[in-house]
């Protein structure tokens, strides 16, 4: 058993050596629906310069999220004790884990991995001012609700930088990266837990040098 874990190590070591060389673009800010630019940033071994790390956001606050980013980003959190929606407070409930939810105004935002309201405003408030606006990225899955009408907007957004992770093909959806992994569970899950199935579909940093 100590043998594979050393292994794990080791090729988890050489590959964040050989993505951190490739690098160029070191200046860039990842808006993200859930935990997956946090992964990014950790493989870079970079600060975080975005605050969307170490949440999720549901998929329609999340469009309207990003449609309005400058806005919504200039607005000070409001911790409330109920989501908006019925499937996170199950859940919620369910698991005994009861997470801060911030609001920017109509948008709702899931820290699932902060302690408590003020170690998520504090983190929040730190990473929202290192966003470079400049050089920003965006990505989307079809994971937390998602609503296929979300997607297909998300695609026809204006933004140079963009992509999206998929469990399954979409009607009327042209640019994408299939993740046939979660194909059975209809949607893409955990970028933490299932971090190589993202790594060995998509070569983030090729995408962030190149966009």
């Amino acid at each position: 058993m100590k043998i594979y874990k050393y292994l794990d190590y080791i090729t988890e070591l050489i590959y964040r050596k050989l993505m951190r060389f490739r690098l160029n673009n070191k200046k860039f800010s990842i808006i993200s629906n859930d935990c997956w630019g946090g992964s990014v940033y950790l493989d870079l071994g970079i600060p975080y310069t975005s605050p969307t790390v170490n949440l999720f956001i549901y998929s329609s606050c999340y469009i309207k999220f990003i449609k309005d980013l400058e806005k919504y980003i200039s607005l000070d959190l409001v911790f409330v004790d109920k989501s908006k929606y019925d499937v996170s407070n199950e859940h919620r409930k369910k698991k005994n884990k009861y997470y801060p939810i911030g609001m920017l105004d109509d948008i709702e935002i899931h820290f699932l991995h902060s302690k408590d309201n003020i170690d998520a405003q504090m983190k929040w408030n730190m990473r929202k001012e290192r966003i470079d606006f400049n050089n920003l990225f965006f990505k989307f899955s079809d994971s937390h609700m998602i609503d296929s009408k979300d997607l297909l907007e998300f695609e026809k957004l204006p933004f140079k930088n963009k992509v999206i992770f998929v469990s399954k093909k979409y009607d009327g959806l042209n640019k994408y990266v299939l993740l046939n992994f979660f194909k059975k569970q209809g949607e893409v899950s955990d970028p933490f837990k299932y971090v190589w199935i993202y790594r060995l579909h998509f070569d983030f940093v090729k995408w962030i040098n190149k966009g």
